[in-house]
């Protein structure tokens, strides 16, 4: 970019910002003011440079030092980094000193010390840092996929620390072995779940005309799935049933089930299989409500074993994989616990917390279907209008109207005033 274009884009930008700042109330722009809020100044080019160069050193020296076979060498280099550290944590003090005297957070007067507004100047860095790490939080758990598969590799590292002392990379071929597991049980769940088996693609559905291209790529495709799976099992097969297939690699039954059950209960296809069963079960307890409950059911079971894994790995002396399972496996999966499921949960029990549960001996004296599913009852919620529903419908027709479905009574304030 050239220097013209600079001044430009800095011109440009230095007009938008303010006509932000005009936009505002006046209250705003004099509250702002009167904070000593003004904008951030880039680095200069020099104290840029000793930053980068200090964070080079410290990011390469301290790997270095854990590896080098040499005490001595590794003490010294870890002595260096530990020193340029130190260095770069003074300065910045001292920088951050000079702004706080900018901003007249220091007292004017020698050896003044303002208390409220040092409060204040600390309080904002905290905010700041407090929000930037949540916005990398909420980040990395988007990632859904890439999330999943750093749980499972961490968890399964720490077990492989702890159960395979001796065997390197041991993780990562059990964790290749259960993703080729997987897809062969997604793939075999597909075509068992398959009702069209069609090979050719129309252009309309009530029309008999064949879409070339499209039932040409949906051919390609459906055989080329089909032939990946039965290469995969061969190779699987084939690896198993050699005693030499790979070498160096005996994990212990103790380490396989920890990490299957830990990989079972964080894998989709698997959780949506565990899903679909409870479902189908109709468990009374759960009020069809098995989309919120198994989800934090495995979860829960996810954070108790990366603890108690975690607790081990403390006790004997891993602490970098102990701190980042704490993060990866236990602090975003608890976000991920209270945010998705615990908090959607607690509204739908207490959108229903105004209607009670029918007693066995009620659902079967009223011996009826339900009104808006047409289903036979074995559990119910009651209506201050006396009418019986399964909780999963009411809960359904309470989103759309606050009527009773039978006889249009205004259920909701009614339920509201008898819970208050």
């Amino acid at each position: 970019m050239g220097v013209a274009k600079r001044v430009a884009l800095r011109l440009y930008t230095a007009w938008q910002r303010r006509q932000q700042v005009a936009a505002l109330p006046p209250i705003l722009v004099q509250a702002a003011v009167s904070s000593g809020w003004r904008q951030r100044r880039p680095y200069p080019p020099k104290s840029r440079l000793c930053l980068i160069g200090v964070t080079l050193l410290v990011v390469l020296l301290l790997p270095w030092a854990s590896l080098v076979s040499v005490q001595l060498t590794a003490h010294l280099l870890a002595g260096v980094g530990l020193v340029a550290a130190l260095t770069a944590s003074v300065l910045g003090l001292f920088k951050c000193l000079a702004e706080m005297d900018d901003h007249n957070i220091l007292g004017g007067v020698r050896g003044e010390v303002s208390g409220s507004k040092w409060l204040v100047f600390i309080r904002r860095v905290l905010l700041r840092a407090r929000c930037r790490f949540l916005s990398f939080e909420s980040l990395y758990m988007k990632r859904k996929n890439f999330s999943i598969l750093v749980n499972q590799l961490v968890f399964f590292s720490i077990c492989e620390r702890l159960l395979l002392t001796n065997q390197r990379l041991s993780s990562l071929y059990t964790l290749m072995f259960f993703n080729v597991a997987a897809y062969c049980v997604s793939y075999i769940k597909e075509l068992v779940e398959r009702e069209d088996w069609s090979m050719y693609i129309n252009i309309a559905r009530n029309s008999n005309v064949r879409h070339l291209a499209l039932s040409t790529t949906k051919i390609v495709l459906e055989w080329t799935k089909a032939i990946t799976f039965i290469i995969t099992v061969v190779f699987m097969l084939l690896v198993f049933g050699l005693e030499k297939g790979l070498k160096n690699y005996s994990p212990t039954n103790g380490y396989l089930t920890i990490t299957g059950i830990y990989f079972i209960s964080t894998e989709k296809v698997f959780v949506d299989m565990f899903t679909l069963w409870l479902d189908n079960r109709k468990f009374d307890c759960f009020e069809s409500m098995e989309n919120f409950y198994c989800p934090a059911i495995l979860i829960s079971f996810q954070i108790l074993l990366s603890s108690f894994i975690t607790f081990l790995c403390i006790f004997t002396g891993n602490l970098r994989l102990a701190i980042l399972c704490s993060f990866t496996n236990i602090r975003v999966k608890y976000r991920e616990l209270s945010d998705g499921y615990i908090q959607p949960l607690q509204n739908e029990l207490e959108a229903l917390a105004g209607y009670r549960v029918a007693t066995r001996s009620e659902v079967k004296d009223h011996d009826d279907v339900c009104a808006i599913c047409l289903t036979p009852m074995t559990c119910a919620r009651i209506t201050p209008c006396q009418h019986f529903f399964h909780a999963d419908c009411l809960r359904r027709c309470l989103k759309e109207s606050n009527k009773c479905p039978i006889c249009q009574y205004n259920i909701l304030i009614t339920s509201i005033l008898r819970h208050s």
